[in-house]
């Protein structure tokens, strides 16, 4: 029927909050434009329209045609020549058209006069912005974020020359975030008199120390987040009259954030402001936090930055009275919490973690209690916040997540007084000194039915003895986090499906919890990522099926009682990425298998009863993403084969020129590690993406040390100790660049160390004690700060550390005659010697190197200075 109104003018069939979008199908775009001549304005945004970008050559036909709105229509392919046939506004948003920008021989520019809208953001469009759409002496509005462009921005000589925006410019918003751009910040962007948005692309260098202020007179937001900008932020920005949003997060300035005293002396910052939000956080500043912050008026994001001091107790709370959020997250603040900032009215976000805020919380009871406060998150977790916790806090009836983990608050809390809160979604009060009642001890009658329904709830480390009881009702959990609790007993079979369509993260892990292992895995197999049962008293075996459909991409179960195989119902979760089982009772010969899992990039089965050879069964592409491989402290036998070690290419790419430290599991479930070294453990709770280990130590293995190791150059901890390794030591070992760590204690190794282990200059323990090794031992590099252990029980080695001098007439002592042995020696579960006897992966999406740590078990105080001083020498290295 529309298309056979010719003389409709204006047509918008737009869907905007819907749900559920409105489909194009018969009759076809084609069809229904090709007879309306006099339409002028089509909007059609969120039409699904699902056409390749051909169908738009219709558009040549319509001849009036000033505006076009096809935003989110699902359009694809090249973009059409005939949008620039369009007079007025075009806006094709958020669909899939590609290709580049045409230059200004492909176009009439003259017919673009009156253009003063053009949106080509969320496309798949490439190359170069054209200098020519900076000429059109009509644009007000060009929003091009979201493509795929590259270069730097630029505006050719002859456009510069001609064109107005070098002096005056029409253009007031310009929009070019996540547009891959890089080089220099381009001067000319000062001329844009309303919104100047360049977020998220390479920008580099300074900001300008003086500009033409009279031009920006009337400059609303500025957002140039997500740059390598440098050095400070200029005085000017804050004197700017209109301007109400200003974005610099994520870049590379340094120094104090200051304002200059001429500035300070004209600006209406200092008394009443236009800056509604100020968001500057991960910016490298320090210092003092400023006084003046305290004049905005909407939102204040200053974290992860290095501000220090206090936060003030004679604040103006009247010119907070509009203030929203606040986020001071991340930095070296200290002090006390004000008890005014939970009076703010209108305050809904309150973010004070990761500081070192002390004394106690005070929340004013007759604010809470008397509902006058909005606040929907709180987050004081990561301080030093102590005394009593304050029950006050659950009178907030708006509030949706709490966190306080990680303080020292102490006292007992009942759970069941969050139950007031309904609308609570995320509680955390894990790591302190608290104990929590749950529902057989709680002091308050409540209906389990009427508790809100949670999201998240983590507990760790919070004296709990029984699983809360209003779990039972909870059908939307996504987290849930029990661990280093005092939980006995059974899993109850109502604990078991809460949250079966939801949970995705359940640790329970450091309980005295019993049973087996009868989880409801068809129930769970669609959503959950991480499940942590380690250090229980679990018992019984692994389930036969995993369903049909699992998503699992961590399981630890590393300290239990379990045993029988492994079965190979784990190849249906194809996205695992961790498996750690070590410390239980598995049997049977190396599960090769678990090598087809393409995603696996942790396998640990430490200390378990296995048996037999190791490797493949000739699959080419088996662990090719594997970066920690711990089969330690069992009873493999046979060689080690060198065809098995090629499988292992994620260790053959060198991680040495990297200059991010990225962690796998950051952005919420935390990765850990433990080492187990000269007699210490060892907890990195916080480790990179970058490393990779191999731990075979403990067995029967027997045969030469391959060769082909020296080609798994990303590796940082090597041990082949106790087995029966026989020959020389390796020189391609001299290409593992990046070994922190190499064990190669009692086996049977004969002839000289090799020289060409001087050049491994990131070696900090070594380890070849007692072997059949002789000649002198090499010097230089880290060779020189190795002591008499690494080398003992190896009577023909001579030179320093050992007491034994290589003479010129002294010849050096043969070895012994070797022997290949299938190697009888008694499994080793404790420590021995100087050895570093393992790492342990504790649980987490990803692997690398330590950023933390904290000793759980000390045996013999005599080392801890010198593994203090190692440790130390290693951070100063990295960072």
């Amino acid at each position: 029927m529309i298309a056979q109104l010719p003389q409709l003018a204006s047509l918008d069939l737009s869907q905007r909050g819907y749900e559920v979008f409105m489909g194009l199908e018969m009759p076809d775009f084609n069809v229904i434009v090709r007879n309306l001549n006099g339409l002028r304005k089509l909007y059609l945004d969120y039409v699904n329209v699902s056409s390749d970008a051909t169908t738009l050559s219709s558009l040549t036909n319509l001849s009036s045609l000033m505006a076009l709105s096809l935003s989110g229509c699902n359009f694809f392919g090249p973009l059409p020549v005939s949008i620039w046939n369009i007079t007025r506004e075009i806006c094709l948003s958020n669909n899939q058209f590609t290709g580049k920008l045409p230059s200004m021989v492909d176009i009439d520019i003259s017919k673009l006069s009156q253009l003063t809208s053009l949106d080509l953001s969320g496309n798949l469009l490439v190359g170069e912005v054209q200098s020519w759409l900076f000429s059109l002496p009509s644009l007000k509005t060009l929003i091009l974020d979201n493509n795929q462009f590259s270069g730097q921005l630029t505006i050719s000589e002859d456009v510069a020359s001609s064109s107005s925006l070098m002096n005056r410019s029409s253009l007031m918003t310009l929009s070019l975030s996540s547009c891959n751009f890089s080089g220099p910040l381009p001067t000319w962007i000062w001329n844009i008199t309303r919104d100047i948005i360049l977020s998220n692309n390479w920008f580099t260098g300074e900001l300008p120390s003086m500009v033409d202020i009279s031009k920006l007179s009337q400059l609303t937001s500025l957002d140039l987040l997500g740059n390598l900008l440098v050095r400070e932020v200029q005085s000017w920005l804050f004197s700017l009259p209109s301007l109400k949003t200003l974005f610099l997060d994520n870049n590379q300035f340094s120094g104090q954030l200051t304002i200059s005293e001429d500035v300070t002396s004209s600006s209406s910052l200092m008394n009443r402001s236009s800056l509604m939000t100020l968001s500057l956080s991960s910016c490298n500043f320090s210092g003092p936090l400023p006084t003046w912050i305290w004049n905005i008026t909407r939102d204040i994001i200053l974290s992860n930055n290095r501000f220090t001091g206090e936060l003030s107790s004679m604040v103006d709370i009247s010119k907070l009275s509009q203030l929203t959020s606040l986020d001071l997250s991340g930095n070296l603040l200290d002090g006390e919490v004000p008890s005014w900032l939970f009076s703010l009215p209108l305050l809904d976000m309150l973010n004070l973690a990761n500081n070192q805020f002390s004394g106690q919380l005070i929340v004013i009871e007759d604010v809470a209690s008397n509902n006058t406060t909005l606040l929907e998150y709180i987050d004081l977790s990561g301080n030093m916040i102590q005394g009593s916790f304050p029950n006050s806090i659950f009178e907030l009836v708006s509030l949706e997540v709490l966190s306080l983990s990680s303080n020292n608050l102490s006292g007992i809390v009942d759970l069941y007084m969050s139950c007031k809160q309904n609308n609570l979604i995320e509680l955390y009060l894990s790591y302190n000194g608290l104990s929590l009642l749950t529902k057989s001890n709680s002091t308050i009658s409540s209906n389990v039915a009427a508790c809100p329904t949670l999201q998240s709830l983590e507990c760790s480390s919070c004296n709990i003895t029984e699983f809360p009881d209003f779990l039972r009702t909870q059908e939307d959990l996504i987290d849930l986090n029990l661990s280093n609790n005092k939980i006995h007993g059974d899993i109850p079979k109502w604990a078991k499906t809460s949250g079966k369509d939801s949970l995705a993260y359940l640790d329970l892990s450091d309980n005295f919890l019993i049973g087996g292992l009868d989880l409801q895995w068809k129930q769970l197999r669609d959503h959950l990522l991480v499940l942590d049962l380690k250090s229980n008293k679990l018992h019984g075996t692994l389930p036969s099926t995993f369903g049909k459909y699992c998503s699992l991409q961590t399981l630890a179960l590393n300290g239990n009682q379990l045993g029988g195989q492994l079965l190979p119902s784990l190849l249906s979760c194809q996205g695992l990425e961790v498996l750690d089982v070590e410390n239980n009772n598995f049997k049977g010969t190396f599960p090769y298998w678990l090598g087809s899992l393409p995603e696996l990039q942790v396998l640990i089965l430490h200390s378990n009863n296995f048996h037999g050879n190791v490797g493949t069964s000739n699959g080419k592409h088996l662990f090719s993403k594997l970066r920690i491989f711990d089969i330690s402290n069992n009873s493999f036998n046979g060689t080690l084969p060198s065809s098995f070690l090629r499988c292992f290419k994620a260790m053959m790419n060198s991680t040495e020129n990297r200059e991010e430290l990225q962690y796998l599991g950051e952005s919420y479930y935390n990765d850990s590690i433990i080492l187990n070294m000269k007699g210490y453990y060892h907890e990195f709770v916080r480790i990179l993406t970058l490393i990779a280990t191999i731990d075979v130590s403990n067995n029967k293995l027997k045969g030469e040390i391959p060769e082909v190791i020296g080609d798994l150059v990303s590796l940082r901890w090597l041990n082949l100790a106790h087995n029966n390794f026989i020959g020389r030591i390796p020189p391609s070992l001299a290409s593992l660049r990046e070994l922190e760590s190499l064990d190669l204690s009692s086996n049977k190794l004969v002839g000289q160390i090799p020289k060409e282990l001087t050049s491994l200059t990131s070696l900090e323990f070594f380890n070849v004690s007692q072997n059949r090794l002789v000649g002198p031992i090499p010097h230089g590099q880290q060779f020189d700060t190795f002591e008499n252990n690494s080398y003992l029980g190896n009577l023909g080695l001579c030179g320093n550390p050992l007491s034994k001098k290589c003479g010129d007439n002294e010849a050096p002592l043969q070895p012994p005659p070797t022997m290949v042995q299938d190697g009888n020696d008694s499994k080793i579960k404790g420590t021995f010697g100087w050895a570093i006897v393992g790492i342990r992966y504790g649980c987490g999406m990803t692997i690398g190197l330590v950023a933390g740590y904290y000793i759980v078990i000390v045996r013999n105080p005599v080392w801890l200075l010198r593994l203090a001083r190692r440790l130390k020498n290693a951070s100063n290295r990295l960072f």
